[in-house]
């Protein structure tokens, strides 16, 4: 029988410049090889973890064997007008696996929180991990599609959010045509992008016609950079494709290596702009808590 004491963990309520680095390096390290392998920067962690509107930290808790980070699990607080919290992780480093780690970080934030919770993404080739929600006593909520493409140069130019006047406006507008949310969290869409790092003005491509949109980040790293398609917001499936199409032609120009989308939606407007499908996600809630 080991004698190796648990691994501390501990809640901690700030994020700092060189913890975001700590956990984007685990986070990178723990995803390479999968369907969601992808940049993970310290700037896309605190982005992804720090409430845009109210400036909140996240619940979060973390692991260390001494001083190096073994793991962590974070809740980003709901926005405004959401309803439920977004659980990330529990990020384990490989080595320190199977011991318990994961369930111990996973409840520490949940015993730390009284919002509904919704997990990220969970590849679904990541058999450990669908199986650690389901064992955690988590049940499947949504299915997302994962899909990869080539930007294309010399493509169709597009619209962009640098050459309008009242894009808050558009993008409010968008949110409640499109997307169907609520006046209040609508309002709040653009100021959200803003604050993420990889938000430019050129790369939120538009349909003025329409009043549609295309939100495309910009990521890169180390180890490879991506545009991806976040969101998609049309009503006719040939705006749709185009906006997707231009999108292609804008990563070529931003000199990025792949096109990234996540959809929730039919994928078929992706595969006919000549994306593929890579991989799908759940998304996973606690019973009583959809």
């Amino acid at each position: 029988m080991s004698d190796r004491r648990p691994l501390q963990i501990d809640l901690l309520t700030g994020l700092d410049g060189e913890l975001c680095e700590e956990l984007a390096v685990l986070a990178q390290r723990c995803i390479s090889g999968y369907s969601d392998d992808r940049p993970v920067s310290a700037s896309l962690v605190r982005s992804r973890l720090t409430n845009a509107l109210t400036g909140a930290p996240p619940v979060f808790a973390v692991a260390r064997d001494g001083r190096e980070l073994t793991g962590w699990c974070a809740v980003r607080r709901p926005e405004p007008g959401e309803v439920m919290a977004r659980l990330w992780g529990p990020v384990v480093e490989p080595s320190a696996r199977r011991a318990g780690l994961g369930r111990r970080l996973l409840q520490t934030v949940v015993e730390a929180v009284e919002w509904p919770l919704v997990t990220t993404d969970v590849p679904v080739d990541r058999d450990g991990a669908t199986d650690f929600f389901a064992r955690s006593g988590w049940e499947v909520l949504d299915t997302i599609t994962v899909l990869h493409g080539t930007p294309s140069a010399g493509g169709p130019g597009a619209v962009t959010a640098a050459d309008i006047t009242g894009l808050e406006a558009y993008v409010t507008a968008a949110a409640r045509r499109f997307a169907g949310v609520e006046a209040s969290f609508a309002a709040s869409a653009l100021p959200r992008w803003r604050d993420d790092a990889r938000f430019s003005a050129e790369t939120l491509l538009l349909d003025p016609p329409t009043g549609a949109l295309l939100l495309a980040l910009v990521q890169r790293n180390a180890t490879g950079s991506e545009l991806l398609v976040a969101e998609v917001w049309a009503a006719d499936a040939e705006v749709r494709r185009r906006l997707i199409v231009q999108a292609h032609t804008l990563a070529a120009d931003r000199q990025v290596a792949i096109v990234r989308a996540v959809t929730r939606q039919d994928p078929a407007d992706f595969a006919a702009s000549g994306m593929r499908v890579t991989g799908r996600c759940r998304a996973f809630t606690l019973p009583g808590e959809r």
